[in-house]
């Protein structure tokens, strides 16, 4: 889910016949009145010079958007901390992603983006009284909102945004990123680059996902009601899992109804392993999906009743031999757990940003300009047996050391 400080655009709501006249009017409104005020009252001199990171105190980002976003963003959170330990690391997330952070040692704060004004009030509040010094805005697409909050929490900060120059009175600097062919996590180490000036490689920007030991705890008595075990267990009755999700938020990287039956039929014929299957809590397609699944016994479900958290998500991911997947999001669960994973992608997607990094992964690709849901079954089914083949030759071998 993304959020957003602006309120739903008019035009949205209003008949096909009105929506061209309303937009020019919003766009009048947007650059006759709101930008020209906005520039009355924000002061941000720019200031390109780059900034020693052991000069600082306190460093508020913003990452109020979507959940693998904020996994994505956890290396840059450790690298600043590395880099300048006695340094204060605050975000502002989402109500979506904040979860991902809650034991997290390298961040100090967290605020979240409330839909109810009043706790948003609150929380900027609570983040204006920590007097940052720097605030970073990676939400790339809410340049105006991420400014606004910028401005609010910390106006005699210096403020680093990125986008076009009619954004740059937000900030102190505005800066032109090139994010035709590198990872998200790139992009954001580039910008440290470009702001601290600090260099860091490609094991530096590994993800990581700090997982309680109530989360293990919880996903451990499900496998061991389902005579499941984890990847790094030893082999004996209980069977390794794979971990199959059904729902995309991006409607071209959904997977149909008969591509998850599908799939779920070839998967559930392989006697050497079982399959937990997960949905989006508001995926009501594939909650009926799923239950069938389940009644058909291909799959078992998880959780079983309610919504799983997202360190529970994590933890199941990390004990998985594999995890098949439409959905950025949990290819980033896989690669900050080193879960081996499979994606399938369309090109109408920005694929480059959103790949498996630094983990064992196989892609199945759309063709042209199709979906998702356009991949024939035969070339999914295909590209699962092509990526499950060294996972289970790898379990036979080490099998055999075991007994030996």
């Amino acid at each position: 889910m993304r959020c957003s400080l602006t309120l739903r655009p008019i035009s949205s709501t209003c008949p096909d016949s009105m929506r061209r006249i309303v937009e020019l009017l919003e766009r009048a409104f947007r650059y006759g009145i709101t930008y020209p005020l906005l520039r009355l009252v924000f002061h941000n001199p720019v200031k390109n010079s780059p900034i020693k990171l052991e000069s600082i105190t306190k460093l508020l980002i913003l990452r109020y958007d979507r959940i693998g976003d904020m996994i994505v963003t956890t290396p840059i959170f450790r690298n600043l901390k590395r880099l300048n330990p006695g340094l204060h690391i605050g975000v502002f997330a989402s109500q979506t992603n904040a979860e991902i952070l809650r034991y997290d040692p390298h961040v100090d704060s967290v605020y979240v983006l409330r839909s109810n004004w009043f706790r948003l009030l609150a929380e900027l509040r609570r983040a204006r009284r920590e007097k940052y010094e720097v605030v970073l805005n990676f939400v790339f697409n809410r340049t105006t909102s991420g400014g606004i909050l910028a401005n609010l929490i910390a106006p005699k900060a210096h403020k680093v945004g990125q986008g076009d120059e009619k954004y740059q009175f937000y900030f102190n600097r505005l800066l032109a990123l090139d994010r035709s062919s590198a990872h998200l996590v790139e992009t954001l180490g580039n910008i440290l680059n470009k702001v601290f000036g600090i260099e860091l490689t490609e094991e530096d920007l590994e993800f990581q996902i700090v997982i309680d030991e109530d989360s293990h705890k919880r996903v451990d008595a499900f496998l061991a009601e389902e005579r499941l075990r984890r990847k790094t267990e030893q082999a004996g009755e209980c069977l390794p899992y794979v971990v199959f999700n059904l729902s995309a938020t991006n409607p071209v990287t959904k997977i149909s109804v008969r591509q998850a039956n599908e799939l779920a039929l070839h998967l559930s014929q392989d006697r050497r392993i079982r399959i937990v299957a997960v949905h989006a809590p508001g995926d009501v397609e594939m909650k009926r999906v799923l239950s069938s699944l389940v009644r058909d016994r291909r799959c078992v479900q998880f959780p079983e009743e309610g919504t799983a958290s997202l360190l529970e998500i994590a933890s199941l991911i990390e004990g998985a031999l594999a995890v098949i997947t439409p959905d950025t999001s949990i290819i980033h669960f896989a690669s900050a757990t080193k879960t081996p994973v499979l994606g399938f992608f369309t090109p109408l997607q920005e694929m480059h940003e959103w790949l498996p990094f630094r983990v064992a992964s196989h892609l199945v690709n759309a063709s042209g300009d199709q979906p998702v849901s356009a991949i024939p079954i035969s070339k999914m089914i295909q590209g699962v047996d092509q990526f499950l083949a060294p996972l289970f030759a790898d379990m036979t071998s080490s099998r055999r050391v075991e007994q030996t």
